[in-house]
């Protein structure tokens, strides 16, 4: 009788750790959940195979979210993060790892090849900030815990009648840095980084309203809001800010969601 018992046991034992282990295994590639989506966006996945994206949808790492012209979609991140993805935009998730907690192996790496986002970090990069960027073609950007916008304008497309192809990186609430192979900027709040190519050193411009609106001072921000220095080809070298790069005491501001009539969701960017 107990030689049965102790059959039993272990069986059930051994049927949750198989559980738990597939759980795991299951969930150890999703980066995060589908919340809203408008308009046709696809997702196409590490093998290449191409569906349309649908609310509820998990959203596994080195998949790549493509939005068509008026398309957009918001991804919840499992680390608690956001990511608003905006119309005729190319984005990939090329790598996340996330344990439900910082310990040194959690990353959150993406790409942006075309078009832009809005992104609100989670856990992912508070101590080790070094764990999260954004790739693109001209820069990488990496955060300081920071609510903030990047888009890519490519040659030939519509936007590069409206402002230089390269990497343009807004920042709302936080801190950013824009890195290039000839060097790093510092970009706070209501500030605008723009990287022509990989090989150009980055530079603070004025906010382009064609591209990104201005958002509310935080009101923890303080002491000025422009970095003294910026590193270019690891050289510390003095700048000032741009012309305008620095929100002025009493700014128009205008929202950043866009009415789409009384039965539908607002769109955020």
């Amino acid at each position: 009788m107990r030689t049965a018992i102790n059959i039993t046991t272990l069986t059930g034992i051994f049927l949750a750790a198989c559980m738990a282990f597939f759980s795991t295994a299951a969930y150890a590639g999703v980066a995060g959940q589908t919340q809203f989506v408008n308009g046709s966006v696809k997702i196409i996945n590490s093998a290449g195979q191409e569906r349309s994206l649908q609310k509820g949808d998990a959203v596994h790492e080195s998949d790549t979210i493509v939005t068509s012209r008026g398309a957009s979609a918001q991804i919840r991140m499992r680390d608690g993060g956001f990511i608003a993805i905006r119309p005729d935009s190319r984005f990939k998730f090329d790598s996340f790892v996330f344990s439900g907690k910082e310990d040194g192996s959690e990353k959150s790496f993406f790409s942006l090849l075309k078009g832009g986002i809005r992104a609100i970090t989670g856990i992912i990069g508070q101590k080790n900030k070094s764990n999260y960027r954004i790739a693109t073609a001209a820069s990488t950007i990496g955060i300081r815990g920071t609510d903030h916008e990047t888009f890519v304008i490519v040659k030939g497309s519509e936007m590069a009648a409206i402002a230089p192809p390269g990497t343009y990186n807004k920042v709302n609430a936080g801190e950013t840095i824009m890195t290039t192979d000839k060097g790093t900027i510092n970009i706070l709040p209501n500030q605008m980084g723009y990287a022509a190519a990989i090989d150009q050193m980055p530079q603070l411009q004025p906010v382009n309203l064609n591209i990104f609106t201005v958002a509310p001072s935080p009101a923890l921000q303080t002491g000025g809001g422009v970095r003294e220095s910026v590193v270019v080809d690891s050289a510390v070298q003095k700048q000032n800010a741009a012309p305008q790069s620095t929100v002025p005491k009493n700014p128009q501001m205008r929202p950043i969601t866009e009415d789409r009539g009384p039965t539908a969701p607002p769109r955020v960017y």
